[in-house]
């Protein structure tokens, strides 16, 4: 591809020249002195009347002009990059090694596609290390990032980042969140009880940017009667947490992490709410008669404990915001027919049977958020009133 679009252009220059050519040469002939015959108008045939069709019969369509098209970007012989921000091994890494695969083998003439790793700062140090990377023919670089890296440049800033810096490629694991609270059943074994407890209840969390904690205290600013400890090291520890009755409430209900804990809904955990979807495991007990109280904590909060519409608002954008955690994106300095290349095989794997599967059986999400459309949803978030973003920004801690 690269090789024709550099004939392409060396073919257009040289019709170019032939034109300029042929018009310098009439030029000088039109100095001649012979005067040139004018031509006579020749009047207009009259236009034909068009001849009315039997009944029933169709007009033949319109034949279309065929719509030339553009040879797809060769990838043969090229590097794509794929840098993480997480460290060898977890969830971020596992992920991505495993999308590269998918992504080689969409992309035409199969590139080598390799995975490198850049921790630290939030995956901060990964994006900020290919934010001014020049374009180097042959070579392609995208970085994984954190979607709470971008909520906190939007809203609060980052040094150093700018989420306009980058060209989005799109998510691939976007899906509203079914992100649910339990409390254990010995300490409360419905919603009354637990509202009616009379002291805060512990919940473990892990920092205090992550969506867990940014749900978790909109949840304490509007009256719900929780205390966040901080300090888990991920998802796993502040289940055994739980599960061991360290703490007495946790924010990892959702349907995943129940299947992986199915003493939680054979009596051992109680679910008080959810943030935007219910999960199958609480539907499920609905349908034999338990959970009757379980809703939106949204709702909940309106309803028991007065919040305000600018509160849920804003709670309610930040969850479509954070409806995916793995953000794709390339330097914007990247080609824009790579870059459109990159999106169109980006899009073709996430919908693909193969890498579903694959994701599936590991227990990650999978939903596709093109680049465009993740561009819109923080085009959006800037959007809103003030009052609204400032509810946001208090769910995140000062800088």
């Amino acid at each position: 591809m690269k090789g024709n679009l550099k004939s392409l252009r060396l073919g257009r220059i040289s019709v170019i020249l032939s034109v300029v050519a042929i018009s310098l040469l009439v030029a000088a002939c039109g100095s001649d002195p012979t005067p040139t015959p004018v031509a006579t108008a020749t009047p207009a045939p009259p236009t034909a009347t068009p001849t009315a069709l039997p009944p029933g019969v169709t007009p033949p369509a319109p034949t279309a002009t065929p719509v030339p098209t553009v040879a797809p970007i060769d990838f043969a012989g090229d590097t794509v990059r794929v840098t993480v921000g997480f460290s060898p091994g977890g969830g971020f890494d596992t992920f991505a090694r495993i999308f590269a695969v998918h992504l080689k083998k969409a992309l035409p003439g199969n590139p080598t596609v390799v995975v490198s790793n850049l921790p630290g700062a939030n995956t901060l140090v990964a994006a900020k290390s290919v934010i001014d990377r020049p374009y180097r023919e042959g070579n392609v670089d995208i970085v994984l990032v954190i979607a709470t890296l971008i909520q906190s440049a939007i809203l609060q800033g980052v040094e150093g980042f700018d989420p306009t810096d980058i060209t989005y490629l799109g998510v691939p694991d976007f899906a509203p969140s079914d992100q649910t609270f339990c409390v254990r059943t010995s300490v409360a074994d419905s919603l009354d009880a637990f509202m009616n407890i009379g002291r805060p209840l512990t919940l473990a969390q892990i920092g205090q940017i992550d969506t867990y904690a940014t749900t978790s205290k909109w949840a304490v600013q509007v009256g719900f009667p929780l205390e966040q400890v901080f300090g888990y090291s991920g998802t796993s520890d502040m289940n055994a947490a739980f599960n061991r009755e360290e703490v007495e409430v946790t924010a990892t209900c959702r349907e995943s992490e129940a299947r992986l804990n199915p003493e939680w809904a054979d009596g051992f955990a109680t679910p008080l709410f959810y943030t935007k979807v219910e999960p199958p495991w609480v539907t499920a007990g609905k349908a034999q008669g338990k959970y009757e109280w379980v809703d939106s904590y949204m709702n909940i909060a309106k309803d028991r404990l007065g919040a305000t519409q600018t509160q849920v608002d804003g709670i309610d954008a930040l969850l479509d915001l954070s409806a995916s955690t793995r953000v794709f994106a390339m330097p914007s300095q990247t080609p824009p027919e790579i870059i459109a290349a990159l999106r169109a095989a980006f899009a073709e794997v996430v919908a693909s049977d193969a890498f579903i599967t694959d994701m599936v059986a590991r227990g990650y999400d999978v939903g596709l958020k093109t680049g465009q459309e993740y561009q819109e949803v923080i085009e959006g978030l800037l959007k809103l009133d003030p009052a609204t973003l400032d509810v946001i920004r208090g769910l995140f801690p000062e800088v």
